[in-house]
């Protein structure tokens, strides 16, 4: 059966945008508790930068191996195991009890996670063909945030106030999870079951041609500049917002703004890219990314919630744009995407632990989240020179 002609693949993607939600809620839902739990556990802001940040350094080491094992032995058994063990480190996050308990537990979502960030890219490859592969990318990256804004506009607003607890609170939505594994386990399945991605020196070495590519290595300098961006704002937003006197539950709500208008940027910006060129979609989306970031820092208002808009649309929009330019890539196509979605998880990894830490450090020295800001938006507006040596 061919993935293009079957019609289960609707089915599968509704799995993939099922997955990426609780991924998000998972993710993200420790970013409105900032507050009470650095008080509770007494951490210092670079702890808790080192805390948000510690799933995607092991990223770096890890995301690439496992897309050469995620094109060995399918989608199916790889995102069986991460969105499993993904569940499991949510709960294990209510019974931290020190800095490094909380670090060890948010961690163990950094050993699996590229299971997902690798595996459903390289799903949707297989069960999707041409321009549907674009759009089936923007359909379930909202997945993602969708479940980042429904945990951060929730959690400090009616979960935290029904359960009593930044534990319990946290602990429900690892059960949530063990719900979507069920599901998975019960309606998830392989494009083509008989498919073979070759022998393990076969994928080396077209590792070895994907290093080679040019536009690999632009694409992966601007993954690396978007997570680092994005998580760092994003994993900040919540507590940069409590500083300028937001009140607590409101500075969830107010958070949650760039995750909900990232749902028209996912599929909307490929979109726009086929009219105006995927090279020109990705310029312009760096560039408001970087005045959106510079004005949420340092505005209220009016200013802000517009900003925050901007932002979540052009920052979400960009992730498809990247992956489908991967994918297109003739040493890489469905059969290898999942080396090379490795490769640029390895690398963007690195700016999505290095953002979440860089805030957090220069909120200690300084006292001021300014020049965290600041040092966000100049690495983005930085990658402009990646995106102008693009292929058009």
């Amino acid at each position: 059966m061919k993935p293009e002609s079957s019609q289960y693949k609707w089915v599968m993607l509704g799995l993939f945008w099922l997955i990426y939600f609780s991924f998000g809620m998972i993710r993200s839902s420790i970013y409105p508790l900032i507050t009470p739990i650095a008080q509770d556990l007494e951490l210092t802001n670079t702890q808790i930068g080192s805390i948000l940040g510690i799933f995607l350094l092991l990223y770096v080491f890890l995301a690439l191996p496992i897309g050469l094992v995620i094109d060995r032995i399918g989608i199916r058994k790889s995102l069986l195991a991460g969105i499993s063990v993904l569940s499991l480190s949510g709960i294990l996050r209510a019974y931290a009890s020190s800095y490094e308990t909380l670090l060890l537990s948010v961690g163990l979502m950094g050993l699996v996670g590229p299971t997902v960030s690798v595996g459903v890219p390289k799903a949707v490859a297989s069960w999707f063909q041409g321009e549907e592969r674009g759009t089936a990318t923007g359909i379930y990256g909202t997945g993602m945030f969708i479940g980042t804004a429904t945990a951060t506009a929730i959690t400090t607003s009616i979960i935290l106030p029904y359960l009593g607890s930044w534990r319990s609170t946290l602990g429900i939505y690892g059960v949530f999870g063990l719900l979507v594994t069920i599901i998975w386990i019960l309606l998830g399945k392989e494009s083509d079951p008989t498919q073979s991605s070759g022998s393990f020196s076969g994928m080396v070495q077209a590792l070895k041609r994907i290093i080679k590519n040019r536009e690999i290595w632009l694409v992966t300098a601007l993954g690396f500049s978007l997570m680092l961006s994005s998580y760092g704002l994003g994993s900040w937003l919540p507590k940069l917002l409590e500083l300028k006197d937001v009140e607590f539950a409101l500075a969830g709500v107010l958070a949650s703004i760039h995750s909900w208008f990232g749902l028209i940027g996912g599929p909307g910006l490929p979109i726009l890219a086929r009219k105006i060129s995927r090279k020109y979609a990705i310029i312009l989306s760096i560039v408001i990314q970087g005045i959106t970031i510079y004005l949420i820092g340092t505005n209220v208002g009016i200013i802000l919630i517009l900003s925050l808009i901007l932002y979540g649309i052009f920052s979400a929009g960009m992730f498809p744009l990247l992956f489908v330019t991967m994918m297109e890539v003739p040493e890489v196509g469905s059969e290898f995407m999942g080396v090379a979605s490795g490769l640029w998880f390895s690398v963007g990894a690195v700016g999505g632990f290095i953002g979440p830490y860089l805030v957090g450090y220069l909120l200690d020295v300084t006292g001021s989240t300014y020049w965290g800001i600041v040092a966000l938006t100049v690495i983005m507006e930085l990658s402009l020179l990646a995106s102008f040596m693009l292929k058009k």
